[in-house]
C-alpha cells in the first residue's frame, strides 16, 4: 500500500476546511470532533497529519532523503508548522490511518506556552554547537539531525560526506534527535553553555 497515494487520492474528494497552524489545527479538530487529513503547506518537507474523531492517529513526512511514519514522523512536526485540513468520513481517516499510526501521544501537544522570562534575568549566551555523527567509526551521511527543546522543534539539518552538522543556539539543555537512513532514531541530551562545542555522536 502507498501510504502518500492514498492520503492524495482521498484529499481530491474530501471536503476542504481552511488552513491553520498545528497547534490551533489540533485543537480546533479536538473541538469538532471531525475526522480528516492535513497536509502541510509552504515547506520543503511535507507532513501529513490523519485525524480520526478528532484526534491525530497517524503521521507521515515526506522527506528529500526518504519517508518516516507514525510516531518517527509526529517527533520532527514542528509546532509553526501551517496545514490544509480535509474533512472525510471517519472509516477512510481510519483506513489511512492504520498504515502510520501514532503510538506514543505524548509527542502531540495541543498547546504551547513559551517560557516566560523572568524580570531583571540576564540575557543568556550564544555559541555554536558542531555534532559529528558517526556510525561503526565512520562519518554517518544524509542523518537527519533535529534539534529540540521541550516539545518545540528549533531547527533541523542533514549531515554531509563528513557527517557534520552545526547549529547556533542559546545556551540551555536541549534534546538531540537522529534519524539515519534507515528510518532508526537515537536520542540524546545536550547541555550546551559555550561559545564552541565540537563532540562527536555514535550511533
Amino acid at each position: 500500500m502507498n501510504i502518500e497515494n492514498d492520503i492524495f487520492n482521498v484529499i481530491e474528494d474530501a471536503k476542504f476546511a481552511g488552513e491553520y497552524v498545528s497547534v490551533d489545527l489540533i485543537q480546533k479538530m479536538q473541538a469538532s470532533g471531525r475526522s480528516g487529513l492535513a497536509v502541510s503547506v509552504g515547506e520543503e518537507e511535507q507532513f501529513l497529519l490523519v485525524f480520526t474523531d478528532g484526534c491525530v492517529e497517524g503521521a507521515v513526512l515526506l522527506g528529500k532523503n526518504g519517508n518516516l511514519y507514525g510516531d518517527k514522523a509526529i517527533y520532527l512536526c514542528n509546532n509553526d508548522l501551517r496545514f490544509k485540513i480535509y474533512l472525510t468520513e471517519k472509516a477512510i481517516a481510519e483506513s489511512v490511518a492504520s498504515g502510520c499510526r501514532i503510538y506514543k501521544k505524548g509527542h502531540i501537544q495541543n498547546s504551547h506556552l513559551e517560557e516566560i522570562p523572568e524580570i531583571g534575568e540576564q540575557k543568556k549566551g550564544r555559541g555554536v554547537i558542531k555534532l559529528r555523527i558517526v556510525s561503526k567509526g565512520n562519518p554517518l551521511a544524509g542523518a537527519r539531525v533535529s534539534i529540540r527543546k521541550g516539545r518545540q522543534l528549533l531547527m533541523s539539518e542533514v549531515s554531509g560526506p563528513d557527517g557534520v552538522v552545526a547549529f547556533k543556539l542559546v545556551h540551555g539543555t536541549y534534546d538531540c534527535i537522529i534519524v539515519d537512513r534507515h528510518g532508526t532514531v537515537s536520542k540524546y541530551r545536550i547541555e550546551f553553555n559555550d561559545e564552541l562545542i565540537d563532540t562527536i555522536i555514535e550511533i
